[in-house]
């Protein structure tokens, strides 16, 4: 399966199907950084939970650009973003990345809905081979342009750092990472740095057909919502040379988790 198509669509779906860092044998080229792929991704995504007795659900829709040359890859995203929830609950980092919360000891019980653009994600990996291990390490900064009068998002900058190993054993490929978030505070809220880790493992169907399961862990933000774990499952597949086609989902395990998270991407490659 070609590692560069496997590894820009779902680097970009998050911690519940974390990205692919297997080199692919056959594109030996690829090293040379002598070929340059532009791929566009389409995604949608549906998130829906509870914090207490407070329901919340977040619709996104987003576009993103993916450039890899050789080993570097580089990708921005934005998504839209409509969700409902408690008046007084961000819902920050939605779109591509999934959801994350934040709240206020006073959070209100009234739901509004509210919409408008999320947050704009940039984000760098780099992959290479190390002592018979493929490794991924990747940074990221997260841009306040959603609302924050609206709830939509923090208002302030977040940076990121990620790492991850991989290593395929004939169709199987497991891995393992580790990311560490440092979060802009917004006024009236006390938020904290966080870790977050996974774990999991592809199944290679065929030359252009993945198959992933994988268990999450993220620290929460605030001492008002707990640590979040889930576990998700992903499929991606090549509809043409340059279509690829990604489905995801995931359950929480744990309490303020989100109970469900369902996504699609669409990738064209140039």
């Amino acid at each position: 399966m070609p590692v560069r198509a496997a590894n820009c669509l779902l680097m970009l779906i998050g911690i519940s199907t974390p990205s692919f860092a297997e080199e692919d044998p056959g594109n030996s080229n690829e090293s040379s950084g002598s070929v340059t792929d532009v791929q566009f991704v389409g995604a949608t995504d549906y998130v829906t939970g509870n914090l207490g007795e407070l329901d919340y659900e977040t619709i996104s829709i987003g576009a993103g650009v993916i450039v890899t040359k050789g080993r570097f890859t580089f990708s921005a995203s934005l998504p839209y973003v409509s969700t409902t929830a408690p008046e007084d609950l961000i819902v920050s980092d939605g779109g591509l990345l999934g959801t994350s919360l934040f709240a206020t000891p006073t959070s209100a019980t009234r739901e509004t809905t509210r919409e408008g653009l999320g947050d704009l994600l940039i984000q760098g990996a780099y992959i290479f081979p190390i002592a018979g291990l493929d490794a991924q390490v990747a940074s990221s900064v997260k841009v306040p342009t959603a609302s924050r009068r609206k709830g939509l998002g923090s208002g302030k900058l977040d940076f990121g750092a990620s790492g991850q190993i991989s290593k395929r054993l004939g169709a199987v490929v497991p891995f393992v990472g580790v990311g560490y978030t440092i979060l802009g505070e917004p006024e009236g809220f006390d938020v904290r740095n966080t870790i977050s880790g996974t774990t999991g493992a592809y199944y290679l169907v065929g030359e252009s057909t993945s198959i992933s399961l994988a268990y999450g862990y993220e620290q929460s933000a605030t001492a008002e919502i707990g640590d979040r774990q889930n576990i998700g499952i992903g499929l991606g597949t090549n509809l043409s040379s340059q279509v690829r086609l990604g489905l995801d989902g995931s359950a929480g395990l744990s309490k303020d988790a989100p109970d469900a998270r369902v996504g699609l991407r669409l990738g064209l490659g140039f």
